[in-house]
C-alpha cells in the first residue's frame, strides 16, 4: 500500500511543462518607400506632386491610385507601369515612354504628351481633355469611354484605337492617323478632321468606311 501511495504522489507531484507557445512567421507588409525610383518600383498611393522624373526608369511600377499633378516626366520610362486611377492633370510627359501602361480611370486633363508613346496603353474611362497629344503614338490603345475634348492631336497615330464611347467634342484631330480605329458611339461634336487619314474606319454608327465619318 505504501509503495503504491509513493508512486500515486510522484505521478502526480512531478510540474507539468508549460504548454508551447506558438510563435507566427506571418508579418505586416513593408511601408510603401515613395523614394523608391527604379524599375518596378511600388509607389501606388504615393503624393508625387510635382516630382522630377526626367529619363528615371520606372518600367512596370505600380504608381495605382498615385498623385502626379504637374510631375516633370520628360523622357521616363514607364512602360507596362500601372498608373490605374493615378492623378496627372498639368504633368509634363514629353517624350514619356508609356507603352502597354494600365492608365484606366485617371486624371489626365491638361497634360503635355507631345511625342509620347502609349501604344497599347489602356486608358479607358481616362480624363485627357485638353490634353496636349501632337504627334503622341495611340496605336492600338483603349481609349474607350475616355473623355478627349478639347485634346490637341495633331500628327498623332491613333491606328487600330479603341475609342468606343469616347468624347472627342472640339478636339483638334488634324493629320490624325485614324486607319482601322474604331469609333462606335463616339462624341465627334465639333471635332476637326483635316488632312487626317480614314481606312477601314468604324465610324460612330458602326459603318466601317475610308473617307472621314460624318460629324454628330
Amino acid at each position: 500500500m505504501m509503495l503504491f501511495l509513493l508512486g500515486a504522489c510522484v505521478a502526480a507531484c512531478v510540474p507539468q511543462s508549460p504548454a508551447p507557445t506558438s510563435t507566427s512567421t506571418t508579418s505586416l507588409p513593408a511601408a510603401v518607400d515613395c523614394t523608391d525610383h527604379s524599375p518596378g518600383a511600388d509607389l501606388h498611393g504615393c503624393d508625387l506632386s510635382g516630382a522630377n522624373f526626367s529619363n528615371v526608369d520606372l518600367t512596370g511600377a505600380n504608381l495605382a491610385g498615385a498623385n502626379l499633378v504637374s510631375a516633370y516626366l520628360y523622357m521616363a520610362d514607364l512602360s507596362n507601369a500601372n498608373l490605374t486611377g493615378a492623378t496627372m492633370s498639368n504633368a509634363n510627359l514629353q517624350g514619356t515612354l508609356l507603352v502597354g501602361a494600365q492608365i484606366a480611370n485617371a486624371n489626365l486633363s491638361s497634360s503635355y504628351f507631345f511625342m509620347a508613346n502609349l501604344a497599347g496603353a489602356n486608358l479607358a474611362g481616362s480624363n485627357l481633355s485638353n490634353a496636349n497629344l501632337q504627334e503622341t503614338v495611340l496605336s492600338g490603345a483603349d481609349l474607350s469611354s475616355a473623355n478627349l475634348s478639347g485634346i490637341y492631336a495633331y500628327g498623332s497615330d491613333l491606328s487600330s484605337a479603341n475609342l468606343h464611347y469616347t468624347n472627342l467634342a472640339n478636339a483638334n484631330m488634324q493629320n490624325v492617323n485614324l486607319s482601322q480605329a474604331d469609333l462606335t458611339g463616339s462624341n465627334l461634336s465639333g471635332t476637326y478632321f483635316f488632312g487626317s487619314t480614314w481606312m477601314d474606319t468604324t465610324c460612330p454608327d458602326g459603318v466601317v468606311q475610308s473617307t472621314q465619318c460624318f460629324l454628330t
